[in-house]
């Protein structure tokens, strides 16, 4: 028998592009947190590329999660 409550939706390749790139914005987020760390507590600024890089991946997330909000 068959138990329907155990069948799982098999992800398009767009959804499993969009998961990576969720998890590699997270990644960078984590990643590169001590630079805003360091900022907050020494004062040491942030350098411009990684100011970029960190917008950049908050704008993915943001992006991404909206799409998968009910």
């Amino acid at each position: 028998m068959i138990d329907v409550s155990q069948l799982q939706k098999i992800k398009s390749a767009q959804e499993l592009e969009e998961d990576l790139a969720l998890d590699q914005a997270h990644g960078y987020l984590r990643d590169s947190d001590w630079y805003a760390f360091a900022q907050l507590e020494e004062g040491t600024p942030m350098p411009a590329d990684i100011k970029a890089a960190r917008n950049a991946a908050r704008a993915t997330i943001y992006r991404l999660a909206e799409k998968r909000l009910p």
